[in-house]
């Protein structure tokens, strides 16, 4: 792309100094920072959760050239995108096809670096170059919000239409108040509560077992026989 100043003015080359502080403008433009860009396309990496994986995106801001005309600038493809982790731990939202988002530019050529994973030589002689941009973070999102983490004062809030799936060696919830809205599915290892269960009804699909014996098998003592019913259960 060449550097051309949209609405050039002769009186900017009156002067050396003029011709001067015009070349440097021109050379600046040449050289790309942070610029806004529409997601076009997704590639998510390999495996469960996936790798950090690529994206093809559409920079949002037009280039005017010296007559003032403008025209888009063409998509760049595979861009890295950024995510939060800390080793072995992460928090995995990829971006989204319409996403609109900040991508900054390198300034150095990095596929060297991405290719090897690791330390690497510049893969060219290009700098600032819109080739070697990385997605940041969306700022403008493709479709209304449903389904977030939001944290304020109030607390801590997780939103989900879909299943919530909360994992681990053991899983320990602490709280002032924890509201769960929504059918709860144990699926492995046991609940141990150490507090008072208030619940309006309880459904076992086999026995409830408590200190003198299993519900199903409990009886009571010294009824005399007869059609009439026992008192409620005592122990």
């Amino acid at each position: 792309m060449s550097a051309v100043l949209p609405n050039f003015d002769p009186a900017q080359i009156t002067t050396d100094a003029l011709r001067t502080e015009l070349l440097i403008r021109a050379l600046l433009l040449e050289a790309r920072t942070a610029i806004p860009v529409k997601v076009v396309a997704v590639h998510p990496g390999q495996g469960t959760p996936p790798a950090i994986g690529t994206v093809d995106v559409q920079p949002q801001v037009q280039t005017v050239d010296g007559s003032g005309k403008l025209w888009s600038l063409a998509t760049v493809y595979s861009a890295q995108f950024c995510r939060i982790q800390a080793g072995a731990t992460a928090i995995v939202i990829d971006p989204a096809v319409g996403d609109i988002g900040l991508a900054v530019v390198c300034d150095r050529d990095i596929t060297s670096v991405i290719a090897a994973a690791g330390l690497a030589g510049p893969g060219s002689a290009r700098s600032h170059d819109i080739s070697d941009l990385i997605y940041v973070q969306s700022v403008i999102s493709a479709q209304a919000i449903t389904q977030y983490i939001l944290g304020n004062a109030n607390g801590i809030s997780i939103v989900s239409p879909n299943t919530i799936t909360v994992q681990g060696q053991t899983v320990d919830i602490t709280g002032e108040q924890i509201n769960l809205n929504g059918p709860v599915a144990q699926t492995n290892g046991d609940v141990t509560l150490e507090t008072k269960v208030t619940v309006p009804n309880v459904v076992a699909t086999t026995d409830v077992n408590v200190p003198n014996g299993g519900v199903n098998s409990h009886y009571h003592y010294n009824v005399t026989p007869g059609s009439g019913n026992s008192g409620g259960m005592t122990d």
